[in-house]
């Protein structure tokens, strides 16, 4: 998602009018028209796509060498890193296991959306700091299991310094505006204990996702997984990945119902091999995501036959888990507790009906209340927010996602944040919190 993207309306439109209609669309070209109305749509640099970026070839693990040594020299604190071919699996996770049963991770928000507050001590000396996180920050991310950085990364953005190794936010530079440095995301969930959800960009070269790699495994806790997934939201014609996507499945001659998802598969199936070779034994540490459109089966179905094809998927490489996005929408609470869920939940049992063709768990790599559309702007999702009755419609919403068979992680969109927030900022109490203290409500329900 990313609601500051510009675009975030016309994305809620789309997805409105779909639910509406009852229609699973197989290719969302038209989607794609809507969607980018008034918006970037994937910019000017789609065709121009380089040969580098993913190989041609399935991944080589004996590149593996050479993307190790390259990565080897960061500024992060290291844990005891073992060979090139990675340490050996840790006896023990900390967290539950993908597909385990369901269990809350969270986003976070573009800090330049809300205020470095939220997540930093003011005036930090970023040559110096050890600890930069506002303490309250901390105390409030203990429900989750999983934190996911698309928006720190700026996963959706054409313009995107992050997803080139040379120019990525350094751990010594100033972070109070986004991207964030990998070091401090990985430094988060070292000091939280949760799990680390990364969204590769989609230009990023097989040199960079070997580094980024490297740099995960020698520096986060080993007793913590992986999550990693190829860029975010590729259905998605108000973002870049869209675009380059379909753009590069052509220049491949990828076959499939649509190019983008085509090309998807294959970028994600070189993705997750390269990440295998660098962690090497410990890559029992790794969740290979794959996302699709909760309200469009026929993305899946193109995701699955795409892994069946010998050009995409030569060494038959297969993602761990199949992640959608169940929001639940309405202007109001009642919209939200009645309709909006009951859509969310059978979003759910549907895409099971593909997912099971890869006997894949399904998880939610964005969920949670999306009144932005349907209560007319920032103003009206603002007020729902607040109303007391989230509390309870929060508590339904959990409780449908469970009876509908969705495991976790269920990644909230967001943990802070107008509108979408858990809590609007972190200074706001946890009484004055109504889907957090649904979230809490849960939670308690589950010992």
């Amino acid at each position: 998602m990313g609601f500051k993207s510009a675009s975030w309306a016309l994305v809620g439109c789309a997805l409105l009018s779909a639910c509406a209609s009852g229609s699973r669309i197989r290719s969302v070209d038209a989607q794609d028209d809507d969607a980018s109305t008034g918006a970037a749509d994937g910019g000017s640099d789609a065709a121009a796509v380089s040969d580098a970026t993913i190989p041609d070839a399935a991944f080589d693990a004996s590149d593996a060498e050479s993307g190790n040594q390259d990565a080897g020299n960061q500024d992060a604190g290291k844990l005891d890193a073992g060979s090139d071919a990675g340490p050996a699996a840790p006896p023990s996770f900390i967290n539950p296991a993908p597909g385990s049963k369901l269990f809350l991770g969270a986003n976070f928000w573009n800090i330049d959306w809300e205020g470095a507050e939220n997540y930093f001590m003011p005036s930090v000396d970023w040559a110096t700091t050890q600890n930069p996180w506002n303490p309250q920050f901390l105390t409030d991310i203990a429900p989750y299991h999983v934190l996911r950085f698309m928006d720190w990364n700026l996963t959706n953005e054409e313009v995107n310094p992050q997803a080139d190794w040379a120019t990525r936010k350094l751990r010594t530079a100033d972070q109070t505006t986004s991207p964030v440095a990998y070091e401090w995301q990985i430094d988060l969930c070292n000091r939280a204990g949760k799990d680390f959800w990364i969204t590769v960009p989609h230009n990023a070269t097989t040199s960079y996702m070997m580094k980024l790699a490297t740099l995960i495994r020698d520096t986060l806790d080993p007793r913590l997984r992986v999550y990693v997934e190829w860029s975010n939201e590729v259905w998605n014609g108000a973002f870049p990945a869209r675009e380059y996507s379909k753009a590069e499945g052509a220049r491949l001659g990828l076959q499939g119902d649509d190019l983008g998802f085509a090309y998807q598969t294959y970028a994600s199936v070189r993705m997750f091999e390269a990440f295998d070779a660098v962690f090497g034994e410990s890559k029992t540490r790794l969740v290979r995501v794959i996302s699709g459109q909760a309200v469009n089966l026929g993305v899946c179905d193109i995701h699955i036959d795409a892994f069946g094809d010998n050009v995409i998927n030569p060494n038959g490489t297969k993602p761990d888990v199949y992640a959608v996005a169940p929001y639940f929408m309405g202007a109001n609470v009642s919209e939200l507790s009645g309709p909006g869920i009951e859509n969310a939940a059978s979003w759910i049992t549907d895409t099971y009906r593909c997912a099971d063709r890869l006997d894949l768990k399904v998880i939610a790599y964005e969920a949670g209340q999306d009144s932005y559309v349907p209560a007319g702007g920032e103003l009206g999702c603002a007020d729902i927010q607040m109303q007391d009755g989230m509390r309870e419609t929060y508590v339904s919403f959990l409780n449908a996602m469970q009876k509908a068979k969705l495991t976790g992680p269920l990644m909230q969109y967001t943990h802070t944040g107008n509108c979408w927030g858990m809590k609007q900022k972190t200074s706001d109490s946890t009484e004055a919190s109504p889907k957090y203290r649904g979230m809490l409500d849960w939670l308690s329900q589950q010992k």
